[in-house]
Protein backbone atom coordinates (compact mmCIF):
# COMPACT_ATOMS: atom_id res chain seq x y z
CA UNK A 1 0.00 0.00 0.00
CA UNK A 2 2.20 3.09 1.23
CA UNK A 3 5.29 2.62 -0.16
CA UNK A 4 8.69 3.49 1.78
CA UNK A 5 10.82 6.97 1.38
CA UNK A 6 13.81 5.49 2.98
CA UNK A 7 16.51 4.19 0.18
CA UNK A 8 17.96 0.57 1.68
CA UNK A 9 21.12 0.85 3.86
CA UNK A 10 23.76 -1.51 4.72
CA UNK A 11 23.64 -4.37 6.84
CA UNK A 12 24.25 -7.58 7.21
CA UNK A 13 23.61 -10.31 4.01
CA UNK A 14 20.25 -10.65 2.83
CA UNK A 15 18.42 -13.64 1.02
CA UNK A 16 18.19 -12.91 -2.51
CA UNK A 17 14.58 -13.08 -3.71
CA UNK A 18 13.38 -14.03 0.12
CA UNK A 19 10.44 -11.55 1.47
CA UNK A 20 10.00 -10.81 5.31
CA UNK A 21 6.36 -10.21 6.88
CA UNK A 22 6.27 -7.83 9.58
CA UNK A 23 4.41 -6.50 12.05
CA UNK A 24 5.12 -4.34 15.49
CA UNK A 25 3.45 -2.88 18.40
CA UNK A 26 4.45 -1.89 21.72
CA UNK A 27 4.52 -5.42 23.04
CA UNK A 28 4.59 -8.27 20.71
CA UNK A 29 6.40 -8.73 17.36
CA UNK A 30 4.99 -11.31 15.15
CA UNK A 31 6.92 -12.09 11.30
CA UNK A 32 6.61 -14.73 8.48
CA UNK A 33 9.61 -15.56 6.19
CA UNK A 34 9.24 -16.82 2.78
CA UNK A 35 12.06 -17.81 0.67
CA UNK A 36 9.92 -17.25 -2.48
CA UNK A 37 6.02 -15.51 -3.23
CA UNK A 38 4.18 -14.31 -5.69
CA UNK A 39 0.68 -13.18 -6.01
CA UNK A 40 -0.15 -16.79 -6.44
CA UNK A 41 1.31 -18.38 -2.94
CA UNK A 42 4.53 -17.92 -1.24
CA UNK A 43 7.12 -21.02 0.47
CA UNK A 44 7.56 -20.23 3.96
CA UNK A 45 10.61 -20.77 5.61
CA UNK A 46 10.17 -19.71 9.53
CA UNK A 47 7.87 -17.61 11.25
CA UNK A 48 7.27 -16.56 14.92
CA UNK A 49 7.27 -13.71 17.62
CA UNK A 50 8.97 -12.12 20.07
CA UNK A 51 6.98 -10.73 23.39
CA UNK A 52 8.20 -7.28 24.66
CA UNK A 53 7.66 -8.42 28.42
CA UNK A 54 9.30 -6.37 31.12
CA UNK A 55 12.09 -5.75 28.86
CA UNK A 56 13.18 -2.08 27.56
CA UNK A 57 11.76 -1.08 24.50
CA UNK A 58 15.78 -0.96 23.37
CA UNK A 59 16.31 -4.66 24.81
CA UNK A 60 13.09 -5.87 23.12
CA UNK A 61 14.32 -4.55 19.30
CA UNK A 62 17.75 -5.73 20.41
CA UNK A 63 16.39 -9.10 20.81
CA UNK A 64 13.89 -8.87 17.98
CA UNK A 65 16.67 -8.40 16.04
CA UNK A 66 18.77 -11.05 16.68
CA UNK A 67 16.13 -13.40 16.21
CA UNK A 68 14.59 -12.39 12.60
CA UNK A 69 15.72 -13.64 9.67
CA UNK A 70 17.49 -11.60 7.00
CA UNK A 71 15.17 -11.12 3.40
CA UNK A 72 15.35 -9.44 0.47
CA UNK A 73 12.63 -7.58 0.75
CA UNK A 74 10.45 -6.79 4.02
CA UNK A 75 6.95 -5.32 4.51
CA UNK A 76 5.42 -3.62 7.50
CA UNK A 77 1.72 -4.25 8.38
CA UNK A 78 0.24 -1.53 10.27
CA UNK A 79 -2.22 -2.53 13.37
CA UNK A 80 -5.10 -1.43 12.42
CA UNK A 81 -5.23 1.55 15.22
CA UNK A 82 -2.68 2.98 12.92
CA UNK A 83 -4.70 3.87 9.93
CA UNK A 84 -7.68 4.84 8.50
CA UNK A 85 -9.06 3.37 5.46
CA UNK A 86 -12.05 4.94 3.49
CA UNK A 87 -14.35 4.80 0.42
CA UNK A 88 -15.15 7.70 -1.08
CA UNK A 89 -16.75 9.22 -4.47
CA UNK A 90 -14.38 9.80 -6.81
CA UNK A 91 -13.24 13.34 -7.59
CA UNK A 92 -13.65 14.24 -11.31
CA UNK A 93 -10.17 15.33 -12.07
CA UNK A 94 -8.09 13.88 -13.96
CA UNK A 95 -5.64 10.87 -13.41
CA UNK A 96 -2.66 13.00 -12.41
CA UNK A 97 -4.78 15.05 -10.05
CA UNK A 98 -6.50 12.17 -8.06
CA UNK A 99 -4.23 11.61 -5.73
CA UNK A 100 -4.42 15.20 -4.46
CA UNK A 101 -7.91 15.74 -4.92
CA UNK A 102 -8.38 12.38 -2.10
CA UNK A 103 -6.61 13.69 0.32
CA UNK A 104 -8.39 17.09 0.32
CA UNK A 105 -11.73 14.94 0.19
CA UNK A 106 -10.20 12.48 2.80
CA UNK A 107 -9.61 15.47 5.41
CA UNK A 108 -13.09 15.36 6.42
CA UNK A 109 -12.31 12.31 8.09
CA UNK A 110 -9.05 12.99 10.22
CA UNK A 111 -7.71 15.45 11.92
CA UNK A 112 -4.66 17.80 10.84
CA UNK A 113 -3.30 19.32 8.12
CA UNK A 114 -3.99 16.84 4.41
CA UNK A 115 0.22 16.84 4.47
CA UNK A 116 0.26 15.13 8.04
CA UNK A 117 -0.58 11.76 6.21
CA UNK A 118 1.17 9.45 4.12
CA UNK A 119 -1.71 8.20 1.56
CA UNK A 120 -2.39 5.69 -0.95
CA UNK A 121 -5.64 5.59 -3.29
CA UNK A 122 -7.12 2.57 -4.73
CA UNK A 123 -9.66 3.12 -7.92
CA UNK A 124 -12.32 0.51 -7.93
CA UNK A 125 -13.53 -0.37 -11.11
CA UNK A 126 -16.92 1.70 -12.27
CA UNK A 127 -20.39 -0.21 -11.77
CA UNK A 128 -23.32 0.88 -13.72
CA UNK A 129 -25.38 3.64 -12.12
CA UNK A 130 -23.40 4.29 -9.52
CA UNK A 131 -20.96 7.07 -8.85
CA UNK A 132 -17.15 5.89 -9.02
CA UNK A 133 -15.23 5.40 -6.18
CA UNK A 134 -12.08 4.58 -4.83
CA UNK A 135 -10.42 3.47 -1.59
CA UNK A 136 -7.99 5.84 0.44
CA UNK A 137 -5.91 4.48 3.21
CA UNK A 138 -4.25 7.47 5.17
CA UNK A 139 -1.49 6.73 8.01
CA UNK A 140 0.18 9.79 9.64
CA UNK A 141 3.50 10.97 8.58
CA UNK A 142 4.44 9.98 12.54
CA UNK A 143 3.25 6.75 12.57
CA UNK A 144 5.53 5.88 8.93
CA UNK A 145 8.36 7.35 10.45
CA UNK A 146 8.07 5.07 13.42
CA UNK A 147 7.66 1.95 11.51
CA UNK A 148 10.79 3.24 9.36
CA UNK A 149 12.52 3.67 12.26
CA UNK A 150 11.65 0.43 13.94
CA UNK A 151 12.62 -0.94 10.97
CA UNK A 152 16.69 0.32 10.94
CA UNK A 153 16.77 -0.79 14.37
CA UNK A 154 16.03 -4.10 13.68
CA UNK A 155 18.20 -3.84 10.66
CA UNK A 156 15.43 -4.79 8.44
CA UNK A 157 15.25 -2.52 4.64
CA UNK A 158 11.85 -1.61 4.39
CA UNK A 159 10.43 -1.61 1.19
CA UNK A 160 6.66 -1.50 1.66
CA UNK A 161 3.91 -0.61 4.16
CA UNK A 162 0.77 -3.08 3.86
CA UNK A 163 -2.68 -2.73 5.96
CA UNK A 164 -4.81 -5.62 6.67
CA UNK A 165 -7.62 -5.12 4.54
CA UNK A 166 -5.52 -5.38 0.97
CA UNK A 167 -3.42 -8.04 2.54
CA UNK A 168 -7.09 -10.28 3.08
CA UNK A 169 -7.73 -9.16 -0.28
CA UNK A 170 -4.44 -10.85 -1.44
CA UNK A 171 -5.29 -14.16 0.25
CA UNK A 172 -8.61 -14.50 -1.00
CA UNK A 173 -7.50 -13.84 -4.75
CA UNK A 174 -4.77 -16.00 -4.38
CA UNK A 175 -7.28 -19.04 -3.20
CA UNK A 176 -9.96 -18.21 -5.99
CA UNK A 177 -7.25 -18.29 -8.48
CA UNK A 178 -5.77 -21.85 -7.59
CA UNK A 179 -9.34 -23.05 -8.28
CA UNK A 180 -11.39 -24.05 -11.41
CA UNK A 181 -14.25 -21.30 -11.82
CA UNK A 182 -13.75 -19.30 -8.81
CA UNK A 183 -16.81 -16.85 -8.37
CA UNK A 184 -16.94 -13.28 -9.76
CA UNK A 185 -17.74 -11.82 -6.21
CA UNK A 186 -16.75 -13.61 -3.19
CA UNK A 187 -16.26 -12.30 0.62
CA UNK A 188 -13.38 -13.18 3.48
CA UNK A 189 -14.17 -13.34 6.96
CA UNK A 190 -10.74 -13.09 8.94
CA UNK A 191 -11.48 -13.51 12.90
CA UNK A 192 -8.70 -12.97 15.58
CA UNK A 193 -9.05 -11.47 19.17
CA UNK A 194 -12.39 -10.31 19.70
CA UNK A 195 -12.65 -8.88 16.31
CA UNK A 196 -13.73 -9.66 12.51
CA UNK A 197 -12.77 -8.26 9.35
CA UNK A 198 -15.12 -8.75 6.36
CA UNK A 199 -13.98 -7.89 2.80
CA UNK A 200 -15.92 -8.50 -0.58
CA UNK A 201 -14.10 -8.27 -3.59
CA UNK A 202 -15.28 -8.32 -7.62
CA UNK A 203 -13.03 -10.32 -10.21
CA UNK A 204 -10.05 -9.68 -7.21
CA UNK A 205 -10.25 -6.21 -6.63
CA UNK A 206 -11.21 -4.48 -2.94
CA UNK A 207 -14.96 -3.46 -3.31
CA UNK A 208 -15.80 -3.71 0.17
CA UNK A 209 -14.71 -3.59 3.99
CA UNK A 210 -15.82 -4.04 7.34
CA UNK A 211 -14.88 -4.25 11.25
CA UNK A 212 -16.99 -5.31 13.90
CA UNK A 213 -16.80 -7.30 17.17
CA UNK A 214 -16.95 -11.27 16.89
CA UNK A 215 -16.45 -13.72 19.33
CA UNK A 216 -14.84 -16.95 17.99
CA UNK A 217 -14.32 -18.72 21.30
CA UNK A 218 -17.88 -18.67 21.96
CA UNK A 219 -18.69 -20.64 18.57
CA UNK A 220 -16.10 -23.71 19.41
CA UNK A 221 -17.61 -23.69 22.87
CA UNK A 222 -21.19 -24.38 21.79
CA UNK A 223 -21.99 -27.57 21.62
CA UNK A 224 -25.23 -28.35 18.85
CA UNK A 225 -27.79 -28.53 21.55
CA UNK A 226 -26.76 -25.21 22.55
CA UNK A 227 -26.73 -23.75 19.18
CA UNK A 228 -30.01 -24.57 19.53
CA UNK A 229 -30.79 -22.45 22.24
CA UNK A 230 -28.88 -19.05 20.99
CA UNK A 231 -30.13 -15.93 23.43
CA UNK A 232 -30.62 -18.42 26.07
CA UNK A 233 -27.09 -18.04 27.60
CA UNK A 234 -24.18 -16.22 27.65
CA UNK A 235 -22.24 -18.17 24.81
CA UNK A 236 -25.50 -17.90 22.62
CA UNK A 237 -25.75 -14.16 23.79
CA UNK A 238 -22.30 -13.49 22.18
CA UNK A 239 -22.78 -16.06 19.06
CA UNK A 240 -25.78 -13.94 18.28
CA UNK A 241 -24.23 -10.76 18.60
CA UNK A 242 -21.18 -11.61 15.86
CA UNK A 243 -24.02 -13.45 13.84
CA UNK A 244 -25.85 -10.21 13.93
CA UNK A 245 -22.87 -7.93 12.57
CA UNK A 246 -21.84 -10.51 9.87
CA UNK A 247 -25.34 -10.16 8.66
CA UNK A 248 -25.39 -6.11 8.73
CA UNK A 249 -22.07 -6.04 6.58
CA UNK A 250 -23.51 -8.90 4.21
CA UNK A 251 -27.04 -7.40 4.05
CA UNK A 252 -25.73 -3.78 3.16
CA UNK A 253 -23.39 -4.94 0.13
CA UNK A 254 -26.64 -6.90 -1.29
CA UNK A 255 -28.30 -3.16 -0.74
CA UNK A 256 -26.03 -1.23 -2.05
CA UNK A 257 -24.59 -3.38 -5.01
CA UNK A 258 -27.96 -6.16 -5.70
CA UNK A 259 -26.45 -6.09 -9.13
CA UNK A 260 -23.33 -8.00 -7.86
CA UNK A 261 -24.57 -11.21 -5.75
CA UNK A 262 -21.75 -12.68 -3.40
CA UNK A 263 -21.24 -15.70 -4.95
CA UNK A 264 -18.91 -17.53 -1.57
CA UNK A 265 -17.78 -16.63 1.62
CA UNK A 266 -14.40 -17.97 3.05
CA UNK A 267 -14.12 -18.16 6.46
CA UNK A 268 -10.41 -18.23 8.75
CA UNK A 269 -10.14 -18.30 12.25
CA UNK A 270 -7.67 -20.42 13.73
CA UNK A 271 -9.16 -23.33 15.58
CA UNK A 272 -12.53 -21.71 15.38
CA UNK A 273 -12.75 -21.86 11.55
CA UNK A 274 -14.59 -24.87 11.75
CA UNK A 275 -17.76 -24.47 14.00
CA UNK A 276 -18.13 -20.96 12.38
CA UNK A 277 -18.12 -21.94 9.22
CA UNK A 278 -20.75 -25.15 10.35
CA UNK A 279 -22.55 -22.47 11.70
CA UNK A 280 -22.95 -20.10 9.04
CA UNK A 281 -23.20 -22.29 6.25
CA UNK A 282 -27.29 -22.63 6.80
CA UNK A 283 -27.50 -18.75 7.49
CA UNK A 284 -25.47 -16.96 4.63
CA UNK A 285 -27.81 -17.81 1.37
CA UNK A 286 -24.65 -18.20 -0.09
CA UNK A 287 -21.49 -20.94 -0.71
CA UNK A 288 -19.79 -20.99 2.79
CA UNK A 289 -16.30 -22.69 3.19
CA UNK A 290 -12.81 -21.93 4.99
CA UNK A 291 -10.16 -20.31 2.80
CA UNK A 292 -7.96 -23.05 2.10
CA UNK A 293 -4.72 -21.46 3.05
CA UNK A 294 -3.02 -24.57 2.50
CA UNK A 295 -3.65 -24.81 -1.50
CA UNK A 296 -1.58 -20.93 -1.44
CA UNK A 297 1.25 -21.94 1.01
CA UNK A 298 3.96 -24.23 0.90
CA UNK A 299 5.52 -24.97 4.73
CA UNK A 300 8.97 -25.92 4.44
CA UNK A 301 9.83 -25.48 8.45
CA UNK A 302 9.27 -28.72 10.43
CA UNK A 303 6.39 -26.96 13.38
CA UNK A 304 3.32 -29.23 14.57
CA UNK A 305 0.80 -26.52 12.40
CA UNK A 306 1.16 -24.00 9.98
CA UNK A 307 1.06 -19.93 10.51
CA UNK A 308 -2.69 -19.44 9.98
CA UNK A 309 -3.24 -21.87 12.66
CA UNK A 310 -3.14 -18.45 14.38
CA UNK A 311 -5.38 -16.19 12.73
CA UNK A 312 -3.27 -13.22 14.32
CA UNK A 313 -0.64 -14.45 10.93
CA UNK A 314 -3.13 -13.71 8.66
CA UNK A 315 -2.32 -10.16 7.73
CA UNK A 316 1.05 -11.24 6.97
CA UNK A 317 0.53 -13.96 5.14
CA UNK A 318 -1.36 -11.76 2.59
CA UNK A 319 1.37 -9.46 2.94
CA UNK A 320 3.68 -11.99 1.49
CA UNK A 321 1.74 -12.21 -1.79
CA UNK A 322 2.03 -8.07 -2.37
CA UNK A 323 3.28 -8.32 -5.89
CA UNK A 324 6.23 -6.67 -6.33
CA UNK A 325 6.44 -2.76 -7.52
CA UNK A 326 8.03 -1.68 -10.40
CA UNK A 327 11.14 0.95 -9.58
Amino acid sequence: MIKSLLRSWAGRARGKGETLALTLNENVLRYVHASASDERGARLKAWGAEVRGNSTREVFLKRARAMLPSAERVIAVLDSRDYQILQLEAPNVPPAELQSAVRWRAMEFVEGSPQDYTLDVLPIAPQPRQPAKVIAVLAHNDVVRARMLDCKALDQPLSVIEVAETAQRNLLRAVLQAEANPPRVAASLAVDAGRALLIITVEGQLHFFRRFDFDADKFTVLDEMAAGLVGGNANGEAVLRSLTQLHRGLDLWDDINPQLPLGTLRVEAGAATGAIVARLRPETGTETMPLALSAVFEVTASKSQPPWSDAAYLPLLGALLRPVEVQ
